[in-house]
């Protein structure tokens, strides 16, 4: 039996979900509230100590880290197998895997610097620093209380930006060799990278690839249009929700002229 702990806006969760819906196994879903603060009470922490999703349990054993149970769930099924047979490919694919850990970071500054920010200074201030106590990891919460107080000004938005922009470009690199990143075979290391990618959409800031990346462009609404982005994403936000991140990611960083570099 599968179980996912996970969240409907997590872009890592998202992740374990179009690999889920790829592979097409049934699983029971544990929704977890991250803006209620439910990742950070003590019987989640005692779930994955790092209080992040997804979790991934298997038969009662825990697997962690989205491209680790990306590619976990790959093996649980022989429907549309994800990992490439060459070992090189396997290799360079995995590499994608652990390159989304520096686009999670980048994606989650935009994201506590625009439409996150604005609804944690809803809350009372002691709500607030009660939060930045329980987060295990120091250093996130440090980056995490700097991004609230600053917002698009933060020193943390520009490196967020350029690291972005780099992604962009290894992906149009990439593309050169064939429609997907693997070559000629929709793979997992086109799975990996994709739900970051469309947190920077939901954001509204879809042109950081429209205006110079054109391999990037269409390898998107190709991957927009398989049926595991509708399933991972459609039950979880709806029109409204929608609406409302992208006009918050956009009022925050479309007027500035630091970012035009990389929007226009």
């Amino acid at each position: 039996m599968l179980k996912l702990y996970h969240n409907g806006n997590s872009v890592c969760s998202i992740k374990a979900r179009i690999v889920l819906a790829e592979k097409q196994l049934e699983w029971e879903s544990v929704h977890i509230s991250l803006p209620d603060g439910e990742q950070l009470t003590p019987e989640f922490l005692k779930i994955n100590p790092k209080g992040v999703v997804p979790v991934l349990e298997h038969d009662g054993r825990r697997i962690f880290e989205s491209s680790i149970i990306a590619e976990y769930v790959d093996t649980l099924s022989d429907t549309n197998p994800l990992m490439p047979e060459d070992p090189y490919l396997q290799a360079r694919t995995r590499v994608w895997g652990t390159n989304t850990l520096e686009y999670h970071d980048h994606v989650n500054t935009l994201t506590f610097a625009s439409y996150q920010r604005t609804m944690l200074l809803k809350k009372p201030a002691e709500e607030l620093e009660a939060r930045y106590a329980k987060l295990p990891n120091r250093i996130r919460a440090r980056k995490l209380r700097d991004l609230i107080e600053n917002g698009p000004s933060s020193d943390y938005v520009p490196v967020a930006f350029g690291g972005l922009s780099k992604m962009c470009a290894s992906i149009e690199a990439e593309l050169e060799n064939g429609p997907w990143l693997m070559g000629d075979d929709f793979s997992l290391a086109d799975t990996l990278p994709l739900s970051y990618i469309y947190r920077i959409e939901c954001l509204g800031l879809e042109g950081l690839w429209e205006s110079r990346f054109p391999r990037v462009t269409d390898w998107y609404r190709r991957l927009k249009a398989r049926p595991s982005m509708d399933q991972a994403v459609g039950p979880y936000l709806n029109e409204a929700q929608l609406a409302g991140i992208k006009a918050e990611g956009r009022r925050a960083f479309l007027s500035d002229d630091r970012f035009s570099e990389y929007l226009s």
